[in-house]
């Protein structure tokens, strides 16, 4: 994602609304752009629910202790900061019969190198992180499913990470 900034000054002549033919308006325009390198995010690992045991009908990724989580690079300005928003709750619902329903919470972590267990968790649903001074941000995103409704089928999800320079 690109942010630009544009910054536009006119300066107006004093008389340039009490305009006659024998009056002319002079109007300078100054405009300056500033774009700042795009951020990238590259997949390092998915998440991985499938291997997880099912304790008490819930299976449970730590984004900060699991092997299982997902993990992503953010990769962007040195010591820029960035929002990085996701949503935090979903049901899912399975495909071909449409009867059962999992519950799924996703949590995220982030850490300004690559070490899960150091990592520290982001506020749910938006957070405001920096990223290091060479312009990364590891992230790791886990995820808790209560499958108490499951029934056998199809589930699918399409999570979502946005982020943004701000």
């Amino acid at each position: 994602m690109r942010k630009l900034t544009l910054f536009i000054v006119f300066i107006i002549g004093p008389l340039a609304f009490l305009q006659s033919k024998a009056q002319t308006a002079k109007v300078e325009i100054k405009a300056t752009a500033t774009v700042l390198d795009n951020l990238q995010m590259v997949s390092i690992r998915d998440l991985d629910l499938i291997s997880p045991p099912i304790i008490d009908q819930k299976i449970s990724v730590s984004p900060i202790f699991s092997s299982y989580a997902g993990l992503f690079k953010i990769v962007g300005s040195p010591g820029t900061r960035i929002k990085i928003n996701y949503l935090r709750t979903e049901w899912l619902e399975e495909q071909n019969e449409g009867l059962g329903k999992i519950l799924a919470e996703y949590s995220l972590s982030a850490g300004y190198e690559d070490n899960q267990t150091q990592s520290f968790l982001l506020t749910p649903g938006e957070a405001i992180v920096t990223l290091n001074t060479s312009g990364i941000l590891f992230v790791w995103l886990g995820s808790e499913l209560d499958v108490s409704e499951a029934t056998p089928g199809l589930y699918l999800s399409e999570f979502v990470l946005e982020f943004e320079y701000i």
